[in-house]
């Protein structure tokens, strides 16, 4: 057979596509023609090459960790887009507008009792409380009981859900003879518009919230934080005006 019949049949017979009768001639012919063998060698040495690349290295490797990376960053991105959409809208993060909030200012009943217990060591203790929801939290029956008027601020929201937060600093007072201390309270609050949580009961007035103070002293205050500014109230002159008249 001619070389250049071998020589076209090569490509063929390395990739194992040649009949076996085509076999028999290209190898006989290989052994009789140095020429077409060394073409023959130079065509598998290149084969094998080409295998050994394919073997060794690992084909869009950066790629596929790069779209890993993105895939990450992706899902983390969403989770606390989410998470901050949460916040905002169920928990409050912004206060609400002056213009949205309006308060009531009443005086009424509050009882307070006593109770005296007695610790692991036998000593005799005394707990002062106030009750202000009878119907929850009813008085013991073996208390001492007194009745105070309180001061009492009701606010209502412009909107369907309210949160709150408050802060409570204590301010150390000497009075006017120098020699009796006592507690001046700075109170503060927080009340954001939010949307109501499925499945959460927060009462028949989720837009409403109220604060109660008994025993009111002179520098007491209130801050309400608004979205536009800040309301210092004197707890102590509201106290005057509606439980001391």
């Amino acid at each position: 057979m001619k070389c250049n019949i071998i020589r076209d049949l090569l490509p063929l017979y390395c990739d194992k596509l040649t009949s076996e009768d085509s076999n028999e001639e290209i190898e006989k012919h290989l052994r009789e023609c140095e020429e077409c063998n060394n073409i023959y060698e130079s065509m598998n040495n290149k084969e094998d090459d080409i295998k050994a690349v394919n073997k060794d290295v690992k084909p869009l490797k950066k790629i596929k960790k790069r779209i890993k990376l993105k895939v990450i960053a992706a899902i983390l991105g969403t989770l606390a887009v989410l998470s901050a959409v949460f916040v905002f809208v169920f928990v409050g993060v912004i206060p609400i507008s002056s213009d949205k909030l309006s308060y009531d200012i009443s005086a009424r009943e509050a009882k307070r009792y006593t109770v005296y217990t007695t610790d692991e060591n036998g000593n005799n203790c005394q707990t002062d409380r106030a009750d202000f929801m009878d119907d929850f939290y009813p008085v013991p029956d073996d208390a001492e009981v007194r009745t105070d008027h309180g001061l009492w601020l009701d606010f209502t929201a412009d909107c369907s859900c309210i949160t709150t937060r408050g802060k409570q600093t204590i301010e150390d007072h000497i009075m006017e003879d120098g020699v009796h201390h006592d507690l001046i309270y700075h109170d503060e609050l927080w009340i954001y518009p939010v949307i109501r949580i499925p499945f959460d009961d927060r009462g028949e007035h989720p837009n409403q919230y109220t604060l109660g103070y008994t025993n009111v002293k002179k520098g007491d205050t209130l801050t309400i934080h608004y979205r536009d500014k800040l309301e210092t109230i004197d707890l102590w002159q509201l106290y005057l005006d509606n439980v001391e008249k």
